[in-house]
């Protein structure tokens, strides 16, 4: 495989990565029965964020970073607030839940990166 197909398909996968990360994101607070507005929030930074970008990989691995810590910071005001406190695995529940969700957006972020990377090399040679 050549090094613009490498980067086209390292690019397509964090499309989908992200794609799927935020159907996941959605599907599980509506689950949860949330209202669901900061999931909507992070959402809309990540395609805010692409739009900016204008779908250029770089961009994009610098907006998914973005959402990676967005999520994370979401995570630390769920684990403090006292009704997830009032659960006896409140806490744990939405550090993991967290977490695993700011790892799917740096899973993103590091796909766009490589495309980055390859079509970089693409334009030098």
């Amino acid at each position: 495989m050549s090094q613009p197909d490498k980067g086209r398909l390292a690019f397509r996968t964090g499309i989908a990565l992200a794609g799927v990360t935020s159907l996941l994101i959605m599907w599980t607070t509506i689950v949860r029965d949330e209202s669901g507005e900061a999931a909507i929030m992070l959402i809309m930074a990540a395609a805010v964020g692409s739009f900016a970008a204008r779908f250029r990989p770089d961009g994009m691995a610098r907006a998914m970073v973005g959402v990676a810590v967005m999520q994370a910071a979401l995570g630390g005001l769920y684990v403090t607030a006292p009704i997830t406190a009032a659960d006896a695995d409140g806490p744990l529940r939405a550090m993991i839940f967290n977490g695993a969700f700011s790892l799917l957006w740096l899973g993103a972020a590091a796909l766009f990166h490589i495309a980055g990377r390859r079509r970089s090399g693409e334009a030098a040679a």
